[in-house]
C-alpha cells in the first residue's frame, strides 16, 4: 500500500512557489537538467509538488511525472544505511565505539578493522573516497578483505574525506550481524513501516517504464539499474550501503516528514527519537571544520542544498545522479529535489542550482534565515 502525504491547507498559494518553478524551468531550458520532480513541505504535509521537463531525452523523449522513479544514489546513506546502524546502537545491539573488526570478520587484524563505527558514519575514518574498481570483481567477502588491505589516507578522526567505502563497511556490519541482506533489512524496518510502494533497492519490472534512465553503458541505457558502478558490481549486485535505492519525490518527502516528526509518522514510530537526534546533530567535534551527523550533512563542502535561508542547524544530503533533500527543523520545512542530471551526457555541477532552489523554497514557506 502506498501513502500520499496530505496537501497542506496553507494560506500561501502556489503563487509563492512560482519563482521556484521558474528557476527549475530555466535550468531545464539551459540544458543543466532534463527534468525534475520537486516537493516542498512541512511536518504536516506537502505545500508544493511539481514534475517538470522530461525524465528521458534519449532514446526517446518522455515527460517527467509525479510518479517517476529516480536513482536516489547517495540518499541511500541517509534513508537506509545510517538509520539502520544508529537504531541498533540506540537499542544496545552494538556500540558506535565498536571497531569494525568486531562485526566484520574479513577486517580482523587490519588498520581498517580498528576503526570505530562512528567515524564511518561521519566520513572521518581516514578511508579513501573510493577503493579500486577491481576490488569488486569477485564476491562480497573478497571485496571486504581487499578493503581491509587498502591503506588509510589519514589517521581516523583527523580528516574529513567523503567516502563510499565507509558505508560499504557499515553495510557489512548490518548484514553480518543480522544475517540478512541490506535490502531486506531496509524493507522490514524502514520502507515497510513508512508504507513505501516505490522506494526500494532496484525496481520491479512492472515499474521500468516510469523509471528515469541515467547514462548509457555498452550501448544500453541504465534504467532501473543503479548508476554507481561499484554498487552494481558483481560483489554488491545493486544492493550497497552507499547507493542502490530508487524512489519517488513523494516518498522521499514522507521520509523528511518522519525526520521532522522526530521518528514518527502519524501515530507510528519508525525511528527512535534518539536515533533522529544523533543523525541530525553534529558528531564530528570540529574535525576539519565540518559538521555532520551520523548520516546527514550539516555543514561541509557538500552542503549547497541548504541554500541561504534555511537555518545553520538544518541538514540533508545529495546524490551523484542529481538528487537532494534538505530539512530544517527550525523552519519546520524541507525540500526534495530529484533530477536525473547525468542523463544523457554525464555529471553536472548542481551546487548553485540546489542552493537557489532551497532558498526559493524557504522563502515561499516564509523562512527568514
Amino acid at each position: 500500500m502506498s501513502y500520499s502525504l496530505p496537501l497542506m491547507k496553507a494560506s500561501r498559494s502556489d503563487a509563492a512557489f512560482r519563482p521556484l518553478q521558474a528557476l527549475i524551468e530555466s535550468r531545464i531550458e539551459d540544458g543543466l537538467i532534463p527534468g525534475a520532480v520537486v516537493a516542498v513541505g512541512r511536518a504536516g504535509g506537502i505545500a508544493f509538488h511539481r514534475a517538470l521537463g522530461r525524465r528521458a531525452l534519449l532514446p526517446r523523449r518522455e515527460p517527467m511525472t509525479p510518479r517517476t522513479i529516480l536513482d536516489l544514489a547517495s540518499l541511500t546513506k541517509v534513508m537506509a544505511t545510517a538509520p539502520l546502524i544508529v537504531e541498533r546502537a540506540v537499542r544496545g545491539e552494538l556500540s558506535l565505539l565498536d571497531p569494525v573488526e568486531r562485526h566484520v570478520a574479513e577486517t580482523r587484524g587490519s588498520r581498517v578493522g580498528a576503526i570505530p563505527l562512528h567515524h564511518l558514519l561521519t566520513h572521518t575514518a581516514g578511508l579513501q573516497a573510493d577503493n579500486p574498481q577491481e576490488d569488486f570483481a569477485a564476491g562480497k567477502s573478497s571485496l571486504l578483505a581487499r578493503i581491509a588491505r587498502e591503506p588509510l589516507e589519514a589517521e581516523p578522526g583527523t580528516r574529513f574525506v567523503y567516502s563510499d567505502v565507509g558505508y560499504i563497511l557499515l553495510q557489512a556490519v548490518l548484514e553480518q550481524g543480522a544475517r540478512r541482506r541490506l535490502d531486506r533489512l531496509a524493507e522490514a524496518e524502514l520502507f515497510g513501516p513508512l508504507r513505501f510502494r516505490d522506494t526500494r533497492f532496484g525496481i520491479r519490472e512492472m515499474d521500468r517504464s516510469r523509471t528515469a534512465p541515467t547514462e548509457r553503458e555498452r550501448g544500453a541505457w541504465l534504467r532501473g539499474r543503479v548508476h554507481d558502478p561499484r554498487a552494481r558490481s558483481r560483489a554488491l549486485g545493486g544492493i550497497a550501503g552507499h547507493a542502490g535505492i530508487f524512489g519517488t519525490a513523494i516518498e522521499a518527502a514522507r521520509y523528511c516528514e518522519m525526520i521532522l516528526n522526530r521518528g514518527r509518522i502519524g501515530s507510528r514510530r519508525v525511528l527512535a527519537e534518539e536515533t533522529v537526534r544523533a543523525m541530525t546533530t553534529d558528531q564530528c567535534g570540529g574535525v576539519a571544520g565540518v559538521r555532520r551527523g551520523f548520516g546527514f550533512d550539516i555543514e561541509s563542502p557538500y552542503a549547497a542544498p541548504r541554500g541561504r535561508l534555511f537555518s545553520r542547524n538544518s541538514f540533508g544530503h545529495s546524490g551523484w545522479t542529481g538528487v537532494s533533500l534538505w530539512i530544517d527543523p527550525e523552519s519546520d520545512a524541507y525540500i526534495v529535489l530529484l533530477t536525473n542530471a547525468i542523463h544523457p551526457g554525464g555529471h553536472k555541477d548542481l551546487k548553485l542550482f540546489r542552493a537557489d532552489a532551497a532558498t526559493l523554497a524557504a522563502r515561499a514557506l516564509g523562512a527568514r534565515g
